[in-house]
């Protein structure tokens, strides 16, 4: 009998980012599994950031200055969240204006 369930694969307990570079313009994005989360700057509003794997991190390390980095999370790559700054840095679900009220509910 065929089983009409689909054959499941392990997923990594912390899910899976990828590194971001686009090596070359035109060119593929890279797709490696990401090691680090890198914040380029923290100006609120308008703050840039990437994940990228551990090759393109020594690349970036050699050619760029960047503002602070972490080990890369399934959170990092999530709508949301915020780079919260401290020893270590990490990404966080970032409050928003509704946080805390539910329908009929006062905060």
């Amino acid at each position: 009998m065929i089983s009409p369930f689909p054959t499941l694969t392990p997923v990594s307990p912390r899910g899976l980012v990828q590194c971001a570079v686009v090596p070359n313009p035109g060119a593929a994005q890279c797709a490696a599994p990401a090691v680090w989360h890198i914040a380029w700057h923290l100006t609120p509003g308008s703050a840039d950031f990437s994940l990228v794997c551990d090759a393109h991190m020594e690349a970036v390390q050699q050619l760029f200055v960047y503002v602070d980095r972490h080990p890369a999370e399934t959170a990092c790559d999530m709508p949301g969240t915020g780079w919260l700054v401290a020893e270590p840095s990490r990404c966080v679900l970032a409050p928003t204006a509704d946080a805390g009220t539910r329908e009929g509910h006062a905060p």
